[in-house]
């Protein structure tokens, strides 16, 4: 009897031990390995946030971006490869060119971190749906390109918003359910609204940006796009209104719509997203 009382304490009390060390090395294990798996990501982001940075700034003034080397585009110095590693190069110089010491645009380094974080959240979505992860990225990525383009040249190339459109009719053509009829629907009016906003205040909006924003309005739908418009019209108006009284800027100067747009459109995606979540 005392035996049997024995075995079976002892038979009861060392697998809990055992199974809680190995539960909490397998809790312990999993979240080191998705801690990686995000940094990796994220800086797998960040790579391409680079390189569609390069294509934002040399395409609109059809600079060859496959054979030209990065230079400085103060010195115009060739970058080496230490001076190629996205986030990292630009803090390491301090947000300066390490051959002529002059300041580098925050747009790089803000493109890049932006890249890193859209990656993540794209993986968090859509890893268990690889042909919409693949069509969202594209998307995205022709958004960041717009943007880029707009913000240095107030220029949006029509070539990017045709890429921009196959993209967008791609991603509706992947999605579970896809409500052409209420898309078409949804470009028809948003087209209609921006083109007579347009015409009735010609300095209000620029063509470009009723272009992308009736091609977004295809794969977000209708509701989203407005609250887009929205939001891009309240963040736009607040950083017109911040550089006038902190800087002294003009109010008579241009200000470029599409990385309002662009940003208002990832926002609002996601916002989404975790709404149905």
């Amino acid at each position: 009897m005392g035996y049997q009382m024995f075995s079976e304490s002892a038979d009861k009390k060392i697998p809990q031990t055992s199974c809680g060390y190995y539960s909490q090395f397998v809790r312990q294990g999993g979240i080191v390995l998705t801690i990686v798996a995000y940094v990796s990501i994220f800086y797998f982001g960040a790579i391409f946030g680079s390189f569609f940075t390069v294509l934002g700034t040399r395409i609109p003034i059809k600079e060859n971006f496959t054979t030209t080397r990065s230079h400085c585009i103060h010195c115009q110095h060739t970058l080496q490869t230490k001076d190629l590693f996205p986030i990292f190069s630009y803090v390491s110089h301090r947000g300066k060119c390490a051959y002529c010491s002059t300041k580098i645009d925050a747009m790089y380094f803000t493109s890049e971190i932006i890249s890193g974080f859209v990656a993540c959240l794209l993986y968090y979505f859509y890893a268990t749906d690889l042909w919409q992860l693949a069509a969202l990225a594209f998307v995205f990525s022709l958004l960041l390109v717009i943007s880029i383009a707009d913000y240095l040249y107030l220029l949006i190339p029509d070539r990017f918003q045709l890429l921009l459109l196959f993209g967008v009719l791609f991603r509706q053509a992947v999605l579970p359910v896809a409500d052409w009829l209420g898309a078409f629907i949804s470009f028809f009016v948003i087209f209609s609204l921006l083109f007579f906003t347009s015409l009735s205040l010609p300095d209000g909006i620029g063509g470009g940006d009723v272009k992308l924003l009736s091609i977004l309005s295809l794969t977000f739908g209708l509701e989203p796009t407005l609250f887009i418009i929205l939001l891009a019209s309240f963040s736009a108006g607040s950083y017109f209104l911040h550089t006038h009284m902190a800087k002294g800027s003009s109010l008579q100067r241009r200000l470029p719509f599409g990385p309002f747009l662009a940003a208002s459109a990832v926002v609002v995606h996601f916002a989404q997203m975790l709404l149905i979540r």
